[in-house]
């Protein structure tokens, strides 16, 4: 049984934009960068759950995961492939994953549920407890400011953001629908 926010790649669905979106209905900066898409499309329960977001639904990465039955892209004994570390490069822009390889190296040292219960505290506000997202500017609840916290997308990759997100997630519609 899949353990809440656990991904196949190391990133924190937990704090996913898509996932906290999906549950709370709260937008930070990444989803803001998706206007045009229908809501219904924002949902997601995590990339290990029955519901996954449209343009996560054909990420090689969880594909591949789960033609190999494993867990996590550590367990493999090409990590890191070549398909990783392209995905890692994205990084410039979308800097949460930038944590994903620190993430599974700590999944491989102490598990899955020491590194869950880890990141649920890293993605809590320290004053009040309430899980944000990677891109929250403030907390949802007590409205202390998260910038030391949360990872910032403005100005230029804001922009980037903008039109490569919803291209993602159209490329990623025709994929599954077949076109």
């Amino acid at each position: 049984m899949a353990t809440f926010g656990d991904s196949y790649c190391g990133i924190y669905c937990g704090a996913c934009s898509i996932l906290v979106h999906s549950r709370t209905g709260r937008s930070d900066r990444f989803i803001d960068c998706c206007p045009k898409l229908p809501e219904g499309e924002l949902a997601c329960g995590g990339c290990k759950s029955d519901t996954v977001y449209t343009a996560c639904r054909g990420c090689p990465l969880r594909n591949c995961s789960v033609g190999k039955g494993i867990e996590h892209c550590v367990d493999c004994t090409d990590y890191p492939c070549k398909d990783y570390k392209a995905w890692s490069s994205a990084s410039r822009l979308l800097s949460h994953i930038k944590e994903a390889p620190g993430s599974l190296e700590a999944i491989k040292r102490g598990g899955t549920d020491g590194w869950a219960e880890a990141q649920i505290k890293r993605w809590s506000c320290s004053d009040c407890g309430t899980p944000f997202s990677w891109y929250a500017k403030v907390c949802s609840k007590c409205g202390r400011s998260l910038s030391a916290q949360a990872h910032a997308l403005s100005g230029l990759k804001k922009l980037v953001c903008r039109i490569v997100l919803p291209l993602a997630y159209k490329r990623a519609k025709r994929k599954i629908s077949g076109g």
